[in-house]
């Protein structure tokens, strides 16, 4: 709260604060509202959103929605009926785990992962996060997906061993924060896997459509193999399992995250009536719904919007990475998000949770860029740090790395 009370200005407040810890996409923010303005400003608003709708959304909206994620998204056929719209990421997650577990089951996620996973399903619905550890510096990270069936088998004999329920695996994919992707391939063989243990799998897939361009000159060295990737939604509809579902919202890569606009996919017919059941608290409020519907269903704006957005992601991630480099400080390639994971552990006066957390006071006190520490994304290893490239203006990014570069500079000295 102290970075955003004190953001930084060129003129009005040039010694300011850098807070590259807030998950949101401020690139394209501005195309966003002069979209929205003018469908409000051109358009006059249906009677039907002042009456209540269905508990999935309404189903024009849920059907523009629909052919938004077949066409640009997903690539499968999408029906209106197997999607449901509730108040955000947030609230698809929760009314999802509540759903499909009972309190105390399982939910495995690798680590490093987001650190809301553990609110959003465990306050209301009870959940336990497990966070699984895939490997313990960033280089054994690999190109591989970090998760394998293996992996997957000693968890699960490591749960019953304890007498607990490994009720889901939640995947996100490109990830947050390492913005790893998992191919193909490798979400089918955690698929099967899954289905034939009665376990639950979920992908998420917030950031489906925010993606680096690795192809690019100055960033294609970090990328020696380009992988094909696909929505999880082409397994799903390939397998026909219930115990397969996917998860998206508009606040990623739409940067709209004060619009509360999250969507539920799923084959389990009986999943989905009980989505509805619970999200009469979480439904989205219907003019938010009209003027989202009424922004999808305009293809062209859709398209150059998608353009824009990954040809800025690229610019403003590869000027962070240059900074890294320049500090030899490892990370892992992003392949889209809005994140990068940095290892600042050579930096660290011990190698503690304590030490961790003077390191990120240190570093913002003296450069003004707030990061987010390790803790609580699950990660053992100390000294790790996510950096939010999309969380500010890309000139202010620029002198944001040259004042935390120079900091590191110094403490290399």
């Amino acid at each position: 709260m102290e970075a955003v009370q004190n953001l930084y200005s060129p003129q009005e407040n040039p010694d300011g604060a850098f807070p590259l810890n807030i998950a949101e996409n401020q690139l394209m923010t501005s195309e966003i509202r002069e979209k929205l303005s003018t469908i409000i400003k051109k358009n006059e608003i249906p009677e039907w959103t002042l009456k209540y709708t269905d508990l999935l959304g309404n189903i024009d909206v849920r059907k523009t929605v629909a052919n938004f994620m077949e066409q640009y998204l997903c690539k499968v056929p999408i029906a209106p009926d197997i999607i449901g719209l509730s108040a955000g990421a947030s609230a698809i997650i929760e009314v999802s785990s509540f759903v499909i577990a009972n309190p105390g089951d399982v939910v495995v996620i690798p680590a490093p992962s987001y650190t809301m996973y553990t609110n959003d399903m465990g306050i209301k619905s009870g959940m336990e996060r497990y966070d699984l550890q895939t490997h313990h510096n960033l280089e054994d990270y690999g190109s591989e997906a970090p998760v394998t069936t293996a992996l997957l088998d000693i968890t699960l004999n490591e749960l019953n061993n304890q007498g607990k329920v490994f009720k889901i695996l939640l995947i996100t994919s490109p990830d947050n924060p390492t913005g790893g992707r998992y191919t193909e391939k490798e979400l089918r063989a955690l698929a099967q896997w899954c289905i034939q243990r009665n376990v639950h799998m979920v992908v998420n897939e917030i950031y489906g459509l925010s993606l680096i361009d690795i192809r690019d000159e100055k960033l294609k060295a970090d990328y020696p193999a380009e992988r094909s990737y696909t929505s999880f939604a082409k397994i799903m509809h390939e397998l026909n399992s219930d115990f397969l579902h996917l998860w998206y919202a508009f606040s990623k890569d739409f940067s709209m995250s004060g619009l509360r606009v999250g969507v539920v996919h799923s084959l389990n017919k009986d999943f989905m009536n009980g989505f509805a059941n619970a999200n009469v608290p979480h439904l989205v409020s219907n003019i938010t719904q009209w003027a989202l519907g009424e922004l999808l269903k305009d293809t062209h704006f859709i398209d150059a919007y998608i353009l824009e957005n990954q040809q800025r992601l690229t610019k403003s991630f590869t000027l962070l990475v240059t900074h890294l480099k320049e500090n030899e400080i490892p990370y892992i390639p992003s392949e889209g998000s809005f994140f990068v994971w940095a290892d600042f552990s050579k930096y660290l006066v011990e190698d503690t949770d304590k030490g961790q957390e003077q390191l990120w006071l240190e570093i913002y006190r003296n450069s003004g860029v707030l990061l987010t520490p390790g803790e609580g994304f699950g990660h053992q290893k100390k000294g790790l740090f996510r950096i939010v490239f999309t969380a500010i203006p890309f000139a202010h990014l620029q002198v944001a790395m040259e004042r935390m570069t120079t900091y590191l500079a110094g403490r290399n000295d």
